[in-house]
């Protein structure tokens, strides 16, 4: 259910290592690959330069957010190429009363793809081809954190 993030394959599959439960300090890490659900992002190797661009645009502007950070996975489930299918949230620690405490932070990375432009929303059925230039309104900048 929380892990680091390891690596940020695309705007909608990233890998986190993480422990299994009950968390022992001996225990190895493993590592997940999670795709985020209810989204889809352009394809790196798509079909042209156009749609490439903006698949990069969305995997740099998801790795500027989570590589390296805690993230909570929320509504988990397998997905048919066997990886994890999860809501995905940042995580910060926060001290409260001296104890430092894990906690998610804003709304899921999921649906900040989606405001930003960068995904659309899927449900697992066939694919809609979407014109990605068109639908993220041509702009290849972002704000990063």
């Amino acid at each position: 259910r929380y892990g680091q993030v390891v690596k940020v394959y695309d705007g909608d599959t990233i890998t986190i290592g993480a422990k299994m439960y009950p968390i022992h300090n001996s225990q190895p890490i493993y590592r997940f690959s999670v795709r985020l659900n209810g989204i889809d992002t352009p394809e790196l190797k798509g079909s042209g330069e156009e749609e490439h661009r903006v698949a990069v645009l969305a995997r740099d502007w998801l790795a500027n957010r989570i590589m390296g950070r805690m993230v909570a996975l929320e509504n988990v489930s397998f997905e048919k190429y066997g990886r994890l299918l999860a809501t995905v949230y940042l995580m910060e620690k926060k001290k409260r009363c001296g104890i430092s405490k894990w906690e998610r932070v804003g709304e899921s990375l999921n649906s900040q793809l989606v405001k930003e432009r960068l995904a659309v929303s899927y449900d697992g059925g066939t694919k809609e081809k979407v014109d990605w230039i068109a639908y993220h309104g041509g702009e290849f900048e972002f704000t990063s954190v």
